[in-house]
């Protein structure tokens, strides 16, 4: 927890109660939340919260680089805790089946640094796939 809470205050954000909950609520959690999930949570402990303010929040984190966005197949938005401690340039990998997110360092089609004569500048990429545990599942069935 104090690694983000570090972060937090490297990057000039206040570190507030809600804002240590929410990062809670994501360090609990294996897989990616939306933001619904989260304000759900949150809501619990705190009375006065409100969607906006946990949407808000989350977009604040995810702009310092301490959340990573996940796009599933339902269309809809979630996020999880980066937990990669590095400043490592690095990627995610999603599972489809239960959502775990994980990193992963190979995005070698970008390292020439140009692709049909373009100067890459920067790229996002997310790998969707089947986690190790979910397909141990569903060769057990």
């Amino acid at each position: 927890m104090e690694n983000y809470l570090k972060k937090l205050r490297e990057k000039g954000l206040k570190i507030t109660l809600k804002r240590e909950a929410i990062i809670g609520i994501l360090r609990r959690s294996k897989r990616a939340l939306s933001p619904e999930a989260v304000y759900d949570a949150i809501k619990k402990s705190f009375k006065r919260a409100s969607y906006p303010s946990v949407y808000r929040n989350l977009e604040e984190m995810y702009g310092i680089g301490m959340l990573h966005k996940v796009y599933r197949s339902d269309r809809r938005l979630y996020y999880t805790l980066c937990r990669e401690r590095s400043a490592k340039h690095h990627h995610h990998i999603v599972c489809e089946k239960c959502g775990r997110v994980e990193a992963f360092y190979d995005c070698s089609v970008f390292r020439k640094g140009s692709i049909k004569g373009y100067k890459v500048l920067r790229h996002i990429l997310q790998v969707e796939g089947i986690c190790p545990e979910c397909l141990g599942k569903t060769r057990q069935k």
